[in-house]
């Protein structure tokens, strides 16, 4: 009853328990066991429940409050009771991983998430809300600033108790740490908004419906996710925000950002001849063309047994074998495989969903569709023709998101390597198909187009389109993952939905610093 930590102290829970019977309320607790399983005590509580339930006690007067390991014991309970009306507080008790950790993990009932800035172990549950498959009914989050760390929970503080013991009470009214949020639908009263023309965009009835995931977040919060469509659409089975797509060129900002840590161990120079990192390249433009040219699509290489299309360094021509061969660079001067360099990469990022292809342990990998001369969509077999440095990494829109807040955020390379790979390069400018005019950095484009900085890419594959653009004024992601190609022949049209969000978003007040 008194556990003390060497860090945090005594946990006051005597306090804790005395301020809920203070509020009137009816307290169920006991000490547990040490090593206690949570999924198996969450069973235990369950069943209490039940016996609550069949003795007539309405589900909406019952609250599961848990914090740290108690709050994942509360989230089974969550999952396994699947009662719509249950109050449950989770405190201190998620974690990013969890999603694929912990996959059966679906929320039910009414939810509120309390978890504190500073601390590293419990975090934001929302994510695991967005996959979850059951009813949740009300679900609000408050982050707090006390900077104890995981302590927090181990101190009796009103910042905790007051909200916790107002969500028992049904005191629906707490102001969440997502201000404005969407979360799947639109918000009433305000039609103009920038989430709210999102939403209506791709829920619009159409013969040509958008079927993906859509991801917006400003600063850490999310403001809008939608998951729309089928995994598979012959069988009609749903997406899920956890599905796994094959993002396409935005695969080429790991590859440009595996290179660049390379040049940051000083095993590779960027202004040097690629044979002398390649020298089983027996053509004569390996000793012309440079590892810069190969990052900026000025290479002028269109394939190995063919001469140069042009002087490197004079033109700008996009280069999917160019970047195959930065994957061979980082092999040789690393000594490891390209598909064990990205694993680790993603491991450093938490992205725990991200896959090289050839490492087969994706599980979540939704089936690609393509829409034919008759306008029957057919499934896709080609996805993985593209090279994998280019454009054929598997990924999902929460590891997107979390791979943005780590590149940009400077916690993958030096402040001055990052900035040599966002900004934009002289001559390295593409005639887009969709946007234009596009100047580019390595492996990722760089936009000041009406004053608002925007670093990202698009990227298509056989029946996959995505999107994956970061606002750094703003620390605002949007993230637009499709596994149906319409009008394959017209990348306008098949990116329609995509750039019509990302317009929708640079008119919006979502990209204003507040």
């Amino acid at each position: 009853m008194s556990a003390k930590h060497p860090d945090y102290g005594i946990a006051e829970y005597h306090e804790i328990l005395d301020y809920y019977t203070k509020e009137n309320f009816v307290v169920i607790s006991e000490k547990r066991p040490p090593n206690t399983d949570a999924k198996t005590y969450a069973l235990k509580v369950t069943m209490q429940i039940d016996s609550l339930l069949t003795k007539g006690v309405k589900a909406g007067l019952i609250t599961v409050i848990g914090t740290s390991k108690g709050g994942y014991i509360a989230q089974f309970v969550s999952c396994t009771i699947k009662n719509k009306d249950i109050n449950y507080v989770f405190i201190g008790s998620c974690a990013e991983e969890d999603i694929i950790k912990i996959p059966e993990n679906n929320f039910s009932g009414n939810i509120l998430s309390i978890y504190e800035k500073s601390d590293s172990i419990g975090q934001s549950c929302e994510n695991v809300k967005l996959k979850s498959g059951n009813t949740v009914s009300r679900f609000e989050e408050i982050e707090l600033n006390t900077g104890l760390k995981h302590g927090f929970l181990f101190k009796a503080l009103p910042e905790w108790l007051e909200p916790s013991a107002k969500w028992a009470k049904q005191g629906y009214g707490i102001k969440p740490v997502r201000e404005n949020a969407t979360i799947g639908k639109s918000v009433k009263g305000t039609k103009t908004g920038t989430v709210e023309r999102i939403d209506s965009l791709i829920s619009s009835s159409s013969k040509k419906p958008f079927n993906g995931i859509v991801l917006i977040s400003k600063n850490g919060f999310t403001k809008y996710a939608k998951v729309k469509g089928f995994s598979d659409i012959g069988k009609k089975k749903p997406l899920k925000f956890d599905d796994q797509f094959v993002i396409g060129s935005v695969s080429k900002q790991f590859t440009a950002v595996l290179l660049l840590k390379e040049y940051e161990k000083c095993r590779v120079q960027l202004n040097v001849p690629i044979h002398n990192y390649l020298p089983e390249l027996t053509q004569s433009w390996a000793d012309s063309v440079t590892v810069d040219q190969l990052l900026t699509h000025m290479n002028g290489i269109s394939s190995l047994d063919k001469p140069l299309d042009f002087k490197p360094g004079t033109k700008y021509s996009y280069s999917q074998i160019g970047y195959d061969l930065l994957a061979r660079i980082i092999e040789k001067t690393s000594g490891k495989s390209f598909a064990s360099l990205s694993a680790a990469l993603f491991k450093e990022c938490k992205m725990y969903n991200t896959f090289h292809p050839d490492v087969k342990r994706y599980h979540n990998l939704v089936s690609g569709y393509t829409e034919e001369k008759n306008k029957k969509l057919t499934v896709e077999n080609r996805t993985f023709e593209n090279y994998v440095a280019a454009g054929s990494f598997i990924s999902t829109a929460h590891d997107l998101l979390l791979w943005n807040n780590c590149l940009h955020e400077g916690k993958l390379l030096s402040q001055k390597t990052y900035r040599l790979m966002i900004s934009k390069k002289p001559e390295a400018i593409r005639n887009h198909p969709i946007f234009g005019r596009v100047e580019y950095g390595y492996g990722i484009t760089h936009d000041t187009k009406d004053g608002i900085l925007q670093l990202g890419q698009t990227g298509f594959t056989p029946g996959f389109i995505s999107m994956d653009f970061y606002f750094p004024k703003t620390k605002t992601s949007i993230i637009v993952l499709d596994n149906v190609v319409y009008d394959q022949n017209d990348l306008q049209k098949a990116f329609s939905y995509h750039s019509q969000m990302l317009e929708i978003l640079r008119e919006g007040n979502l990209l204003r610093k507040k």
